[in-house]
């Protein structure tokens, strides 16, 4: 019924912490399939990822040279068999526990549902103009988002192979902008009806993954003279958004030691707004 799709770029210092956390953290009764995607960036890094999958049997398709995360969605996508999918990504790490059986049987009741996914900030009742009211399905909480994240959660295969497309660059917000643009997608009943895309928790509610690979960006277009972009800044990136009850934050393996102020505003700057005003 759900599949496990995940897709790597050659880092294999992240994804032990992500694969762990997800059977710590992620319940679901019945077998699920793996299929791991490794798109070999850096392929001396990716052989240590696939020596990684080959140890804790994980199957896996590579492409060396990288095509990039999009082709690589493509490509899984052509042979998924299920209804659903749970779209995750090497660089997130479980902070909460996840019930899958709940979450699917929430979305077959619900067909307006078509993605649940989990949020690495908090769940804002505004972000950059959209407002994302919240509501409750068979006793489980959410908001309403105003955009196709690729953020770790579930996926109604249906719904994707409708609006599926791919494109080199920019993935995420190709896909959607194909369900409409940014003006379309500041109405609630438009999103409501054309989306149905949900963040889990209640409005306000802290996040479920923690983002290791903010300094590890692979795209392409994220690659700083040819090495990981990106830049690590807990104070602003973690702490504001993780649930003061979970255990305290560990350090994970960062790309670099120290960043300049110039390299922290730039990361920053990439973030919603609404996320820097937070103190």
């Amino acid at each position: 019924m759900i599949e496990l799709l995940i897709f790597g770029s050659s880092r294999p210092l992240l994804f032990p912490f992500c694969w762990e956390s997800f059977k710590k953290y992620v319940h679901y009764r019945k077998k699920m399939n793996v299929i791991f995607h490794e798109d070999q960036v850096f392929p001396k890094e990716s052989k240590k990822v696939l020596s990684y999958l080959k140890k804790n049997n994980i199957p896996f398709e590579s492409h060396c040279p990288s095509i990039g995360l999009g082709k690589s969605m493509d490509f899984l996508f052509k042979n998924v068999k299920s209804s659903y999918i749970f779209y995750l990504q090497d660089d997130w790490e479980f902070e909460r526990p996840i019930d899958i059986d709940l979450l699917l049987w929430v979305m077959e009741n619900n067909k307006n549902i078509n993605c649940i996914f989990l949020n690495k900030y908090r769940n804002f009742k505004v972000l950059n103009d959209m407002i994302h009211p919240q509501y409750i399905y068979n006793g489980v909480d959410m908001c309403l988002y105003h955009a196709w994240s690729f953020l770790p959660g579930i996926w109604r295969m249906s719904k994707v192979i409708e609006y599926w497309d791919v494109r080199e660059s920019h993935p995420e917000g190709y896909f959607t902008n194909r369900f409409g643009n940014h003006e379309e997608r500041t109405d609630v009943k438009f999103c409501e009806e054309k989306m149905g895309v949900y963040t889990l928790g209640k409005s306000e509610d802290y996040r479920y993954i923690r983002h290791i690979g903010n300094d590890w960006r692979m795209a392409s277009w994220r690659l700083e003279d040819g090495k990981p972009g990106g830049c690590n800044d807990p104070n602003r990136m973690d702490y504001p958004f993780r649930a003061p009850w979970l255990p305290k934050l560990e350090k994970r393996p960062s790309f670099k030691s120290m960043y300049s102020k110039e390299e922290i505003e730039r990361s920053l700057s990439e973030e919603p707004k609404e996320i820097l005003e937070i103190k």
